[in-house]
């Protein structure tokens, strides 16, 4: 039972996901709709790992701890032929063969985007110069202006860009690739692309990843506009639009809705829908593991308080009522 509360809950959550963080109101909350998608991702996973786990360590089990779920595992192993254990056994190994798939496309999405980026940016210092504001300026012809996430992070801009752009322009394009060094938004994005990659046909997954890397830009271009204004961050995204390399963030990412944003802002969100938002991603992140702590709360209760036996003769305490 506990298992199908727990799948229940992860297939609500991924079918739920998408029409509810991608409303108008997400562009005015972009830090705390990505806090929401991570969120939702993560409660998805952890809900149908532990589903699948349940399904041969009982909760009785798991309350006893580790060595409980120890005999369990083993016994379901050892008693493949009976019809009762061969679910145990389907259910773990459905619940191992998904955390190794999660665990592979975190490993290959982090160490394929890292080799990358060294790759990019090892040409690059060979080609291009250091300028005053600590940049790596190529002489190209494009107008593109992007960063490479990582140790050091690298704001990489075209000569194109600097002829292209006003010296305001360019301030605040500087300033909106910094933002996503000091962000770490490549580590968010690249969150979201693993699990993509580990559950491709889940359109969760992929409206996760088209969200977060959406989100992450409307976050750069308001570090921006706080301090050289909207429309010097608009005209410049005009001038670079979607001209960033793979596995780079960059300002002319998106341009089209970024522009409308910064030039007709959102509402500002009240602190009610701060506060309903953080709740929703307290209620994501802890819903698996309540229902599953308290199912074997309820179990271990049940065993160790057993209900309903009256006092044999003779006891002292029947006694001492007398």
């Amino acid at each position: 039972m506990t298992s199908l509360v727990l799948l229940a809950w992860a297939a609500a959550v991924a079918v739920l996901a998408r029409p509810a963080l991608t409303g108008p109101w997400a562009a005015s909350l972009p830090r705390l709709t990505v806090g929401l998608w991570l969120g939702a991702e993560l409660s998805v996973t952890v809900a149908v790992l532990t589903a699948g786990l349940l399904v041969a360590v009982p909760p009785a089990a798991l309350a006893a701890g580790l060595e409980g779920i120890i005999v369990a595992c083993t016994r379901a192993l050892a008693g493949l032929g009976a019809p009762n254990e061969t679910l145990a056994v389907i259910g773990l190994l459905a619940t191992a063969v998904l955390a190794a798939r999660l665990l592979i496309s975190l490993i290959v999405t982090f160490t394929s985007a890292r080799r990358w980026r060294r790759r990019h940016l090892a040409a690059l210092l060979l080609l291009g110069r250091q300028d005053a504001n600590g940049s790596t300026v190529v002489d190209h012809g494009t107008a593109a202006v992007y960063c490479l996430p990582g140790r050091p992070g690298q704001v990489v801009v075209t000569s194109a860009a600097i002829d292209a752009l006003t010296a305001d322009e360019f301030a605040a394009v500087l300033r909106h690739e910094r933002a996503h060094l000091r962000g770490r938004h490549h580590l968010l994005v690249a969150l979201a692309v693993a699990f993509h990659r580990a559950l491709p046909g889940l359109a969760m997954a992929d409206a996760a990843e088209t969200e977060i890397r959406r989100l992450v830009e409307h976050l750069a271009d308001d570090h921006a506009s706080a301090r050289h204004g909207r429309h010097a961050v608009a005209t410049a995204i005009v001038q670079l639009a979607d001209r960033v390399p793979r596995h780079a963030l960059g300002a002319g990412t998106g341009a089209v809705e970024r522009v409308r944003r910064m030039l007709t802002p959102p509402a500002r969100p009240r602190i009610l829908h701060r506060l309903v938002a953080a709740s929703a991603i307290g209620l994501l992140l802890t819903g698996p593991p309540a229902v599953a702590v308290a199912s074997a709360g309820l179990v271990l209760q049940a065993a160790t308080c057993p209900t309903g036996s009256p006092p044999a003769a003779g006891n002292p305490a029947h006694l001492a009522g007398d």
